[in-house]
């Protein structure tokens, strides 16, 4: 367990390094992510590997964390009940849940004491949000995460608006007495949220609440690079950056969306080029950076002299 908060070191100023993604480096290594999946939605995306393939969501925890992250994120994505149901496992989302949050606690533990573990999940597509968070932060909490992350944010709305589903999201989390941070999804070249509302309507609705920082996530790197100015300009928390770098179906491997291999497609974004995003990240007030769908420990690695100043 790190001797200080994640809270404690962001307000002295530091710089963290966040891991690269889950799901996709499952993929990569050989595990199905395509569980439940349709043309239009991803199914349980990588949830059901916590107990199907343990040894392998551990690796790519300790993988990250041997290459210098701070931080890493444990596999709870969609592990609520309403998101397991779609596979019929809807019973046993609190055993995929809280086998995410430990594994990701043994990697740290196994590999560096003073790492953060991140109990990181997001929306369900149906259903009550602040019964679903509830539900995986009080879990992630007994399983040890260091802080909790609503990840996924601000696309598609599950209770009222993009905005109020932040602010639910972020107070449901809050009640379990961890640090909380919010991560916003898909932002836009014109500087906006995915649904076209303002940084500033975001930063005016949080006001007053319990959000230790927020991230631009999942979102093409030039966007990021878009958003993070006007994003500082509205919230004076601390803010960070996690990119995709691209991610598109191959249908040569099936005609069923469970056969189809997502494979990645990563064009310019090389690990050398999403290291120069991270820079003009840097240089616009982001204190944590890694990296969202298709980025591995390649990607991480490339950004610690970048993040961490040193090789």
């Amino acid at each position: 367990m790190p001797t200080r908060s994640i809270v404690e070191r962001l307000k002295a100023g530091e710089m963290l390094l966040l891991d690269g993604a889950t799901g996709s480096e499952l993929q990569a290594r050989g595990v199905s992510i395509n569980k439940g999946a349709t043309s239009e939605e991803l199914g349980v995306w990588s949830a059901t590997a916590n107990l199907e393939a343990p040894d392998v969501v551990r690796q790519i925890h300790e993988d990250y964390l041997k290459i210098g992250a701070d931080i890493i994120i444990s596999n709870n994505f969609y592990t609520s009940r309403s998101m397991m149901t779609i596979i019929g496992e809807g019973d046993r989302w609190e055993e995929y849940t809280l086998r995410g949050g430990e594994l990701a606690v043994q990697a740290r533990n196994s590999v560096n004491s003073e790492a953060y573990v991140a109990g990181g999940f997001a929306p369900p597509y149906t259903g009550n949000l602040g019964k679903e968070f509830e539900g995986q932060s009080r879990v992630l909490a007994q399983a040890g995460v260091d802080f909790l992350i609503a990840e996924y944010m601000a696309g598609d709305t599950v209770l009222d608006t993009p905005i109020a589903d932040c602010v639910t999201a972020v107070d449901t989390c809050a009640s379990m007495g961890l640090p909380v941070f919010l991560g916003i999804c898909g932002v836009t070249l014109d500087g906006t949220l995915r649904a076209g509302e303002s940084f500033k309507d975001l930063a005016t609705a949080l006001k007053g609440h319990d959000v230790d920082g927020i991230f631009l996530m999942c979102s093409d790197p030039p966007a990021i690079s878009a958003c993070l100015p006007k994003l500082r300009k509205v919230y004076d928390g601390p803010i960070g950056a996690y990119a995709h770098v691209g991610y598109e179906k191959n249908p040569k491997f099936g005609t069923t969306p469970e056969e189809q291999y997502y494979t990645i497609n990563p064009g310019e974004n090389t690990p050398k080029r999403y290291a120069e995003y991270a820079g003009q990240w840097k240089e616009m007030g982001a204190q944590i950076i890694g990296g969202c769908c298709a980025t591995g420990p390649e990607h991480i690695k490339a950004l610690r002299p970048i993040v961490k100043g040193k090789v």
